[in-house]
């Protein structure tokens, strides 16, 4: 059985409607259902869900796919991961050869090793002769022992060969612990703890799976303060997020989360009972993070340190966030605290608390502007530059059209300028006007090949043969063209697994010409097609003779010139 059978299989097994209602509240609109989109925030829903062709598509950040992609985009899996998984749920066989069982045996394996770990360094913590001076620091920053429990907070012991030791009558453990960069070899054979003197925090994925850990010195002269475990085939600090099992179904509940950056800064917020929080581990936040958090809450509060270092990093966070169709508020904390210290130096219960955080929240906004408010006025052009970097991923139409008008009434800029700096790519302020209105036509046709193709792809052959590789070639840079050759490439193997497609663009692309409004006359819109192509090849011939023409011309070869002149003519019938 191929995976494009366990495809069709999984796809005859479920249906589309009943899959995506388990996560979005759908409406009957006509043939098709509507609700809000679960990957991006909007005010008027534009997520479209149709049975006939068991396909969904969001009109406003154009994700699109099958019952399988959905699944895949929800859960933060593959797709093979999304297909396999589906296919289990519904008691389908999965041939060997397909199956993750041995991958997914290895990382269990691996997983509970550490917490195998987690479980050693926990009991250190309270066991140990030496843990005395790390209950003590870890009292002075208020935490108490059911917290300290139910993170599995542990000590790493001074000496450096503690966990080497305590894994030494197990080669296969020695192994596994150097895979997973707990213990080094050095040169004599033997082998060195990765953490010493040491608070240690296991970080649980979502499932409560112990994939990594995070170790912060306690003494004043050890390098670096904080020390994770490296990435390995169960742990990746760009997707590991701190707290995520513990605090998500608190997010989910209250639909609002804080975002940190620190382990004690994720722990404070904690221990005063505000549990709708994460943290990123010694990283700063990436895309796949917020892949992660995006399905569990659409209101997000970045709480940062107060110092210059903390709005930088601000700002970068508030750009991910905007490709994600999101706008997170900002906590401004004054200039030299952090959210662990500032929590700390308050006495209140939790209700007063959220009370004290709400009146240092501010919209991005807000925070973007009040960041460059000075430096605007010494040099505008510049810092309007910046602030339009910061702008720039939104691909939400409604969320752009809401940051254009901020953007016109805070730095007195016309809306038409703000969105013609927020549209602009690299280098497109250098081209002519006509130019542009020329690019925006030729996409437009290559969508509707593209739209063509989609439905009818056996019209493939002949308008190969008309030129259409040759026209892909000259507009290389378009998203369409690089679908249609990627489509081609498909087509001539006989394959139909779109979602199976590494660049998710594509899939996106597949799904909106699928959902859109069909040709009333097919016909006519193929002789079109061909028409265009023929116009195309004609102008690359003229661009050709133009371009010999300037370089005989150079050359002073007028002799030359009239000859090609002739043979152009004769070529062409003219």
């Amino acid at each position: 059985m191929s995976l494009d059978t366990l495809l069709d299989q999984v796809r005859n097994t479920y249906d589309i409607v009943e899959v995506v209602s388990s996560f979005v509240n759908l409406k009957k609109a006509g043939r098709n259902y509507v609700g809000f989109c679960p990957f991006h925030s909007e005010s008027k829903p534009s997520f479209t869900v149709s049975p006939e062709k068991q396909i969904f598509k969001c009109f406003g950040c154009n994700s699109g796919g099958d019952v399988v992609t959905f699944y895949m985009k929800m859960k933060g899996l593959s797709f093979r991961e999304a297909l396999l998984e589906l296919a289990e749920k519904a008691g389908l066989v999965v041939e060997k050869k397909f199956s993750l069982e041995k991958e997914k045996i290895r990382e269990k394996e691996l997983v509970e090793f550490n917490y195998r770990v987690a479980k050693f360094y926990h009991q250190l913590l309270f066991i140990h002769s030496s843990s005395e001076l790390a209950l003590s620091y870890l009292r002075t920053r208020g935490l108490r022992e059911e917290t300290l429990k139910t993170f599995l907070i542990g000590f790493a012991p001074f000496e450096g060969r503690v966990l080497a030791s305590y894994l030494r009558g197990r080669e296969e453990d020695l192994k596994k612990a150097e895979e997973l960069g707990l213990i080094k070899r050095v040169e004599d054979g033997s082998y060195l703890d990765l953490f010493r003197g040491r608070i240690v925090f296991p970080i649980f994925n979502s499932k409560g799976e112990c994939i990594g850990f995070g170790g912060r010195a306690l003494e004043k002269d050890i390098e670096p303060k904080y020390l994770n475990t490296p990435d390995s085939k169960i742990y990746k600090k760009s997707e590991a997020l701190y707290g995520l099992y513990q605090a998500k179904e608190f997010i989910k509940r209250e639909q609002e989360g804080f975002i940190v950056e620190g382990y004690f800064d994720f722990l404070s917020l904690w221990e005063r009972g505000i549990k709708n929080v994460i943290a990123s581990c010694g990283t700063a936040l990436t895309e796949k993070h917020l892949k992660i958090l995006k399905p569990l809450a659409k209101n997000w509060n970045l709480f940062y340190d107060g110092d210059l270092a903390g709005k930088k990093a601000t700002l970068r966070t508030i750009s991910l966030f905007l490709k994600e169709s999101l706008l997170p508020k900002i906590v401004v904390l004054p200039e030299g605290e952090d959210p662990d210290s500032w929590i700390r130096s308050f006495s209140l219960d939790i209700f007063s608390l959220k009370k004290e955080i709400t009146s240092y929240t501010v919209e991005a906004m807000s925070f973007v502007i009040e960041y460059f408010k000075k430096d605007l006025l010494k040099n505008p052009s510049q810092v309007f530059k910046e602030i339009v970097e910061i702008f720039k991923p939104i691909e939400d139409p409604i969320l752009k059209s809401k940051i254009v008008k901020d953007l016109s009434f805070y730095l007195e800029i016309p809306e038409n300028e703000i969105w013609k700096s927020l549209s602009n790519t690299k280098g497109l302020s250098e081209k002519r006007e006509s130019s542009f209105m020329s690019e925006e036509k030729e996409e437009y046709f290559l969508k509707v090949i593209s739209q063509f193709l989609v439905n009818f792809p056996e019209y493939f052959p002949e308008l190969i043969s008309r030129g259409l590789l040759t026209l892909l070639e000259d507009f290389a840079d378009s998203i369409y063209a690089q679908f249609l050759v990627y489509f081609y490439e498909e087509f001539k193997l006989k394959r139909r697994i779109f979602e199976l497609w590494e660049n998710s663009k594509f899939q996106e692309i597949f799904s909106e010409l699928l959902l859109a409004p069909p040709f009333e006359n097919p016909e006519e819109v193929f002789s079109q097609i061909k028409d265009y192509l023929v116009k195309q090849v004609k102008k690359r011939e003229i661009k050709k003779i133009v371009e010999n023409l300037r370089l005989l011309e150079i050359k002073g070869k007028k002799e030359e010139i009239e000859r090609y002149l002739w043979l152009v003519k004769n070529s062409l019938n003219i």
